[in-house]
């Protein structure tokens, strides 16, 4: 009877432990491909040293992962420190640029996540929902905010992660998805990086997010949100709103970073200035820094951009 009782208790143990933090498939992964291998955008990204340091590291530990969101299998990407055992680690949620399949998360994108990771914190990046066959018909703020809202929920529960210490940075189209979760969650701070703020604007300067595109390698098309969200030239102002951050920043509560270039060609940042306005107006907390060189995403390679972010963070850390 004792070794059934003991077998019995620690199956409990094993259960409790796996049902903690709803996270499977974990395998871990590496950076493979040397600096002279990466694609242009990614020599753009990084300089070879930061790169190599991220690749030859022994310190941290890069996984694949998936997760549940609203029935759907997520798949994502992690930076963690090797070891976690009787620690609690800080963790920033990543949230993605690009459309459907054009962006989505590679091995490209774990030198970032090292970078922040080693200045003392646990990165977690989602995919969202809308790759793979799926990618065509992404909604780009719909449904699959659920995907970093449940993110969220799942890895407070992770027995390293200090829960109390929760961030988010965004990235291009994952500024807006970072402004759309931040009014359905509560995190210590935010910071967003050459984001989506007025999807009005951007549908005007760049009219392709709405009637989509076809001349790209089949994988990374896409049907356009016109051809996608239902009656959409019905309800066309409803769902721009919903996705602007301007029309609702009375409702975001988080202490929020935003960092845009003037010269900004994908995303303008006039959508920025005019969240800031209305930021500064409800008296929110934020801070804002435009550069004056040209780019996007704003790599650390060539911006303090890093620098900023991971500084915001750490005074908002409780």
């Amino acid at each position: 009877m004792k070794r059934i009782n003991l077998l019995f208790v620690l199956f409990l143990g094993c259960t409790q432990l796996f049902s903690q933090s709803d996270i499977y498939n974990v395998n871990q992964i590496e950076i493979k491909k040397t600096y002279e291998e990466i694609s242009p955008i990614g020599k753009y990204r990084y300089d070879s040293i930061s790169y190599e340091n991220a690749r030859n590291q022994k310190k941290y530990i890069f996984e694949t992962f998936n997760y549940k969101s609203d029935g759907l299998e997520i798949s994502g990407y992690l930076c963690r420190p090797k070891k976690t055992i009787g620690k609690k680690v800080p963790v920033i949620i990543y949230n993605r640029g690009g459309t459907g399949n054009f962006g989505r998360l590679s091995e490209e994108d774990l030198p970032d996540f090292y970078w922040l990771a080693r200045n003392g914190f646990a990165v977690y990046a989602s995919n969202y929902r809308f790759v793979g066959d799926m990618g065509k018909i992404d909604q780009s703020g719909g449904d699959d905010i659920n995907d970093v809202v449940n993110l969220y929920e799942i890895i407070k529960r992770i027995d390293y992660i200090d829960s109390s210490n929760v961030f988010m940075m965004g990235v291009s189209r994952g500024g807006m998805m970072t402004y759309q979760s931040l009014k359905k969650i509560k995190i210590n701070a935010a910071a967003v990086i050459g984001g989506v703020a007025d999807l009005k604007l951007q549908a005007i300067q760049r009219p392709i997010f709405i009637s989509g595109w076809s001349d790209l390698d089949e994988e990374y098309n896409y049907k356009g949100l016109a051809n996608i969200l239902p009656e959409f030239n019905k309800n066309s102002e409803k769902y721009l709103n919903e996705r602007s951050a301007i029309e609702w920043a009375d409702e975001i509560n988080t202490p929020l970073y935003i960092l845009h270039s003037r010269q900004d060609g994908r995303v303008s940042v006039t959508g920025a200035i005019k969240l800031v306005q209305q930021l500064d107006f409800y008296g929110k907390e934020y801070k804002f820094k435009i550069y004056d060189r040209k780019s996007h995403g704003l790599p650390y390679s060539k911006f303090d951009s890093f620098e900023e972010i991971i500084g915001w963070f750490k005074s908002h850390i409780k």
